[in-house]
């Protein structure tokens, strides 16, 4: 009668069922397992590029970067971020370089939020472009000879 796996642990120096591997031999099966896992994903490239394509706003866009390195390379899609910035904003009076609506949204999103948003805007409006009724005290300078 053929020993089944059960019967041939103890032989291979499992406990149970379950192979105990010296630490210098984990790191190559591990090694080996990533690679396998970086060659062979378990949800097709296609569907993946679609659903990067349709995330719904950007904190989904940036979480979904996060997931591995193909995701990040697949979040940062053209496609995606100029329907994300034509979703949220305005639409700029020319179209950005191919490549660049990323960094369209991100200066948008950071004006919206650091500028316009800003509890100080007028304090900042002042600072930046003072008030009109001060332009009666301008002096210009008189040309001498």
């Amino acid at each position: 009668m053929a020993q089944g796996w059960c019967d041939q642990a103890p032989a291979l120096g499992c406990a149970r069922g379950f192979v105990i591997l010296h630490p210098t031999h984990a790191r190559a099966v591990n090694e080996a397992h990533e690679r396998y896992k970086r060659e062979h994903p378990r949800v097709p490239l296609d569907v993946l590029q679609v659903v990067a394509t349709w995330l719904p706003c950007a904190r989904t866009a940036a979480s979904f970067a996060q997931c591995s390195t193909f995701c990040r390379d697949l979040s940062r899609c053209d496609t995606l971020w100029r329907r994300l910035y034509l979703g949220r904003f305005q639409r700029p009076s020319e179209d950005p370089p191919p490549g660049k609506w990323f960094q369209l949204y991100k200066f948008q999103h950071t004006f919206l939020k650091d500028v316009v948003l800003n509890k100080n805007l007028d304090e900042i409006l002042q600072r930046a472009y003072p008030r009109w009724e001060s332009v009666g005290s301008i002096s210009l300078p008189v040309g001498a000879s």
